[in-house]
């Protein structure tokens, strides 16, 4: 099989050849390298979006203070601004940290309500087109939102607005302090998305990302705030061929397992076994089920044990889940981010090939545990 046909096996619950090795396409390099992968069967995972929105009634200034940028929303309820770091090397998938959101006090709620609410949004197919296009039979295409807040539920998604990380704390006690203008603000989040979904439904991307499990809230809040935005919208998404990948990136999942188990999802990605994250595949595989997919973010770490440590990893990885038909491996999370000197790209290249040697020797379906 090419990378496409094994992957498309795997998304429809036939019979691949192999397990799928998928890195998100912006966590691998270019160059020799990857190409020497990609003709031994590695694939990449492009996540693209075909929809794009925008706010006509707010208009936005930028500037720069030296490494940070300000970036100010002017809106009829008033202004609110964020302030970004930038240049901060490869530490962040998009350059840049969010270090303060745009609400910082009561008055913040409504000019931020008010964007939610003007936010109209477009749809550009050629998008999905021109992508399926370029990257072939090498590749996999996943609508993966706007923008990360837009894989997010609409509670998940309140986070960004108080400043993501940095904000963390903000956000927890806002929701105790100011309880009511924090269920506004969710409430215009879900009748954002349900404007965002009828557009996903129609778009002709099969594979999109739905949700997100960051392990930041409790699993009773997950069940309680999240729960019931997965099971009105999975099933619809479904009904409409589409097959929804949760990005649960959390390395706590031990304690989200069951909750995971009830979200209906398809496939359950970025994924990450221990020894960074403290959930096993083979216990998540008996938490969630044959059918669900798990899609591996492989633990860089384990590359620091060298090539010979990092391929019986693997192995040992791929007969905790067999057969191997509901599997892929890739990476989600670091990857290329984590190369920043001749010494870390060293153990990437020595780690991702006994990857991949791995997989050719012991991932065959059906795999023998």
């Amino acid at each position: 099989m090419d990378f496409l046909t094994r992957i498309n096996a795997v998304l429809h619950h036939e019979e691949p050849d192999q397990v799928p090795f998928a890195p998100y396409d912006n966590l691998v390099p270019r160059g020799e390298f990857v190409r020497a992968l990609r003709d031994r069967g590695m694939g990449l995972c492009s996540r693209r979006s075909t929809i794009w929105s925008e706010k006509p009634n707010v208009t936005v200034g930028v500037r720069n203070e030296g490494d940070v940028v300000l970036t100010v929303y002017h809106t009829p309820e008033g202004d609110v601004s964020t302030r970004a770091k930038v240049h901060v090397g490869r530490i962040a998938g998009r350059e840049a940290i969010q270090i303060e959101g745009m609400i910082k006090s009561i008055e913040d709620y409504d000019p931020v309500i008010f964007m939610i609410e003007d936010t109209v949004y477009h749809v550009d197919n050629s998008i999905y087109y021109n992508t399926v296009r370029d990257v072939g039979r090498d590749g996999i295409y996943r609508d993966a939102g706007i923008d990360p807040e837009a894989e997010m539920s609409p509670y998940g998604a309140t986070r960004k607005y108080f400043g993501e990380t940095y904000g963390l704390e903000t956000w927890v006690y806002e929701q105790l302090d100011h309880p009511d203008h924090f269920a506004r603000l969710v409430k215009a989040l879900e009748k954002r998305e349900e404007k965002r979904f009828q557009l996903v439904a129609d778009s002709p991307a099969e594979f999109i990302g739905f949700g997100c499990a960051e392990g930041l809230w409790s699993p009773e809040q997950t069940r309680k705030y999240e729960l019931p935005f997965y099971k009105k919208w999975v099933p619809y998404l479904q009904s409409k061929g589409k097959i929804c990948a949760l990005h649960a990136d959390a390395t706590n999942l031990r304690s989200y397992k069951e909750v995971i188990a009830e979200m209906g999802i398809d496939v359950v990605e970025a994924f990450t076994p221990p020894p960074v994250g403290d959930l096993s595949l083979k216990e998540a595989r008996e938490a969630w089920g044959k059918n669900t997919i798990i899609w591996v973010n492989f633990p860089e770490t384990v590359f620091w044990f060298g090539a010979q440590e990092t391929k019986k990893y693997t192995i040992e990885l791929l007969k905790s889940d067999a057969p191997g038909s509901a599997l892929v491996i890739g990476f989600t999370e670091m990857g290329l981010w984590g190369v920043a000197n001749d010494e870390t790209a060293q153990a990437f290249r020595v780690g991702t090939l006994a990857i991949m040697e791995a997989i050719e020797e012991y991932g065959n379906y059906p795999i023998k545990a």
